[in-house]
């Protein structure tokens, strides 16, 4: 069959498969390298925005300075200002209150407050999770078994170097 063929009919078939092998070659190339870009964070959804507004709007009622990320993983991070750290408690109660606004369940609830020595920058952490905080609020446990059930963690900010 190869030998019925002319010289020029060979000569273009011999093209179009190597055509073949370089294109096939391009889009493995392709499928197996790296994205050049990350994807974008999703944005929050208007509810989440209502209800981290709603949520900074009940600290500052409590008279807590701070500020409230509610994130795609269903979690809520309260950020507060102040030399308090009892303040904590403040937001677990404000996280507890949140269904109330149609919104939630949020698990973990961090709260981030001046660390209980009071060094400067350091910070704490506290996390709890969305049914301990319910059962707290209920009054199902106690502020000692909250407190028990909590994960702590410090960090210390970086120092400000603003001019």
């Amino acid at each position: 069959m190869w030998s019925a063929l002319s010289l020029f009919q060979r000569r273009v078939l011999i093209g179009l498969a190597a055509a073949n092998v370089a294109l096939l070659a391009l889009i493995g190339a392709l499928a197996f390298s790296p994205a050049l870009d990350t994807p974008a964070a999703p944005l929050p959804s208007q509810v989440d925005l209502d209800c981290q507004s709603a949520a900074a709007s009940a600290l500052a009622r409590r008279g807590v300075a701070g500020t409230v990320t509610v994130r795609a993983d269903s979690s809520i991070d309260f950020t507060l200002g102040g030399n308090d750290p009892a303040a904590a408690w403040e937001a677990f109660a404000v996280s507890a209150d949140m269904p109330a606004r149609g919104c939630g369940p949020y698990t973990p609830i961090r709260v981030d407050v001046p660390d209980p020595s009071l060094t400067p920058r350091r910070r704490l952490i506290v996390e709890a999770r969305w049914l301990d905080v319910q059962a707290w609020a209920q009054g199902r446990i106690d502020d000692a078994a909250l407190s028990e059930r909590t994960i702590r963690s410090t960090y210390t900010r970086a120092e400000s170097t603003v001019p």
